[in-house]
């Protein structure tokens, strides 16, 4: 497909997505996958569903892989993917799994009060208007339905800081989060969320969050597990310039300029005395019951 090349990556013809979709992006992206479920125990999901949901939408669904085994722990649901790059798997796929390709901005094909479940997850950087995106949500799912949205925040914490308060990297963070602003995208939506589900009429709103940690420090093998996962997406390569290549460029930085920043930023990190590690943002929330409003 066309597409436009920054810092060596490739991103939407559109110049919309500020997410690539190439080759090392999809690798990125099963890795996170198997990272998510550890962080919820080998689950697919925060939210309980009930065993009788029978349509489910999944929002960037990427390479497919959550919406692929889904499929397996709920035959008797619909499953459609939607994503607006064509990086599905194309083996494996069961007979109630389809993928659509499209942007999940655009307005949905589904009827309104039709889908038990909408899952959303690591769409941020490919969505501009995330109140519009929430309201569709409610209003396509049926009274009842239920709605789950995962992200990593943006934030790199030092576990012996102020825990979840003392910023690492704050000088390059904020320059992130500027360009951020200067083309219209909120990469880290989850503080915002409750908020828009609110007023969207959402009601069981929860959010809750998982430490992800960063280097070698972690102490337990279950946070050793979720540590190695959590590095396998977080060096140089992926974190940076898989990221910030497009967002960079279209605000007129080079590779070069973009390089000259790049080593202060990884010294912080790296630091001997600093546990540093981000978070993984569980947020979820239910449409009322027709009874409830009554």
């Amino acid at each position: 497909m066309p597409y436009i090349e920054a810092f060596g990556h490739h991103y939407h013809i559109s110049g919309k997505i500020f997410l690539p979709f190439d080759e090392p992006e999809r690798h990125r992206l099963e890795v996170q996958h198997k990272l998510y479920r550890h962080c919820l125990d080998g689950a697919l999901t925060s939210t309980r569903l009930p065993l009788d949901t029978a349509q489910i939408l999944d929002l960037g669904t990427g390479t497919g892989v959550w919406a692929i085994e889904m499929a397996a722990r709920y035959p008797q649901a619909q499953i459609m993917g939607v994503d607006v790059y064509p990086i599905q798997r194309r083996k494996g796929v069961p007979p109630n799994v389809k993928f659509e390709i499209d942007d999940v901005e655009n307005p949905w094909r589904f009827p309104d009060n039709s889908l038990d479940f909408v899952h959303a997850r690591s769409i941020a950087g490919g969505v501009r208007d995330w109140p519009a995106l929430i309201r569709q949500t409610y209003n396509k799912l049926k009274p009842g339905g239920l709605f789950e949205m995962t992200e990593i925040a943006l934030n790199i914490l030092d576990f012996d800081g102020k825990f979840a308060e003392a910023d690492l990297c704050p000088e390059f963070l904020q320059l992130f989060r500027d360009l951020c602003d200067k083309v219209g995208m909120d990469f880290n939506p989850s503080p915002h969320v409750p908020d828009w589900l609110v007023e969207a009429d959402f009601e069981k709103i929860i959010q809750r969050s998982e430490i992800l940690p960063t280097g070698s420090w972690a102490q337990d093998e279950k946070m050793k597990a979720r540590q190695n996962l959590t590095n396998q997406i977080t060096t140089e390569h992926y974190v940076l310039d898989n990221h910030c290549g497009l967002l960079f460029q279209s605000c007129g930085w080079t590779k070069e300029e973009f390089d000259a920043i790049v080593p202060s930023f990884w010294q912080e990190i790296q630091a001997a005395k600093v546990r540093p590690y981000i978070t993984a943002v569980f947020t979820t929330a239910r449409k009322p019951r027709r009874e409830e409003n009554a």
